[in-house]
């Protein structure tokens, strides 16, 4: 093929891809409380990787397997998230229920939040959350979300390399490199679009250290400043995949890491199997994964299928743009703490109204994505999937910035502000 063609064949397999996500959730009583059980036994489905814990005993964590569509990953979780709540149904201490918020329920203290227990050959996961606890708190540790694992498919990166000339694997890191640059410019606009808990216990904002009269700030607890970060913020290199990894490398030696695990930014890439340092830098890049979006308790997944479709559409674009360009293309505050900042301000209830520029920005956006995926007659271009209604999807996204009825954050605020731990639970009953 002429390098044309090729081009062209990987335009048209833009949306192609590869998912998985991972789903964080508390145990929780019938009363709204955590729950200071055992993680139930699922030996018998013989998931064990599948359903496991984070932090807490009471944290449930699911994973599904690699998909090649939004919809069939969506649809494991909800199918491993009901297998556990058939097995928490019945226990002797009291039927518990899963908790799909990302602001935790009422927990009468700090001692109350057990450390996941691990046995035999995981019991190094013990010792490091002990070193979580001791270095972050236990209450923070009770922030639950949801990460969406992408990755393109092999044929890509071999068009890519008959393109190139350079090795799969090197054009992986690079490549998976230059994405994640990209969508650290775009991580703010996922924030505001996707922020879904603005109401919190008072004991819960206590323990984070929020002030008082900033309870009623955040369409996000989570990723605002009072959320789930390093104590620091850690300036990484994004020039090429050696200077990423030496710059992680840099702050593991200075000993203000422990490891890569530990490194808390809304985008990371990621090695297949352990997420080590070492296996990253041996194997090398296997998919990025997105770590900013909020439970949503009105979606089964944790996360809203429109939006995750967005998500695909948004890097399908990026992707497109390094295509053509062969370099970075987003705009934004890449340098120092810039995007990390932006990322926090974006968690606010008001950024939409506040920062009229990035309101701009974001429309501007949707527009260039609404002209990238429609032809001249304003019909989806052939090479979209059926399951993508991409005006719809997009005028979704759009009525967000317009209009606060539109966002999770005012919809829940307006339901659950003054009946949180009740209102949540009669919710989750009635599912």
């Amino acid at each position: 093929m002429t390098s044309q063609e090729i081009k062209k064949k990987l335009r048209e397999n833009i949306l192609s891809g590869e998912f998985g996500i991972e789903k964080e959730s508390l145990r929780v009583t019938g009363e709204g409380t955590l729950a200071l059980t055992n993680h139930p036994d699922m030996a018998g489905y013989h998931m064990e990787e599948q359903i496991s814990r984070d932090f807490a005993e009471s944290q449930l964590e699911f994973v599904s397997r690699v998909h090649t569509t939004v919809d069939s990953a969506c649809q494991e979780i909800c199918f491993l998230q009901s297998l556990v709540e058939e097995e928490i149904r019945n226990r002797k201490t009291g039927r518990e229920y899963v908790w799909t918020y990302s602001n935790p329920p009422g927990f009468s203290g700090e001692k109350n939040i057990r450390i996941a227990e691990f046995k035999e050959d995981l019991e190094g996961k013990n010792t490091y959350r002990h070193y979580l606890s001791e270095k972050y708190g236990r209450v923070k540790m009770l922030f639950s979300g949801v990460h969406l694992n992408f990755s393109m498919p092999e044929e890509f990166f071999v068009l890519l390399r008959e393109l190139t000339g350079e090795e799969i694997q090197t054009l992986k890191n690079e490549w998976y490199l230059n994405l994640l640059d990209c969508l650290m410019d775009d991580s703010w606009l996922l924030v505001a679009l996707t922020s879904a808990s603005p109401v919190a216990e008072p004991e819960f904002l206590t323990g984070l250290g929020v002030p008082r009269e900033e309870w009623n700030h955040y369409a996000s607890f989570r990723n605002s400043k009072y959320g789930y970060w390093n104590p620091f913020i850690p300036c990484l290199s994004y020039r090429d995949f050696t200077r990423y990894l030496s710059s992680v490398e840099e702050y593991i030696k200075q000993g203000v890491l422990s490891c890569v695990h530990e490194l808390y930014y809304p985008l990371r890439l990621k090695p297949k199997g352990e997420n080590t340092l070492e296996n990253l830098k041996n194997q090398g890049v296997n998919h990025i994964e997105l770590r900013m979006l909020d439970l949503n308790l009105m979606s089964c997944v944790g996360v809203a299928k429109e939006d995750l479709i967005f998500i695909h559409l948004l890097i399908a674009y990026r992707i497109f743009q390094i295509l053509e360009t062969g370099k970075k293309v987003s705009e934004g505050e890449r340098e120092g703490e810039g995007r990390i900042l932006l990322h926090q301000r974006a968690a606010e209830l008001d950024f939409w109204e506040k920062e009229i520029g990035y309101r701009k920005r974001a429309l501007k956006l949707l527009g260039e994505m609404k002209e990238f995926y429609m032809d001249d007659e304003g019909e989806e271009k052939g090479y979209i999937p059926k399951a993508y209604p991409v005006r719809e999807l997009l005028s979704f996204q759009e009525n967000k910035i317009l209009y606060s009825q539109c966002r999770y954050s005012q919809q829940i605020l307006d339901k659950y502000k003054n009946n949180y731990i009740n209102g949540v639970m009669e919710d989750i009953k009635e599912r």
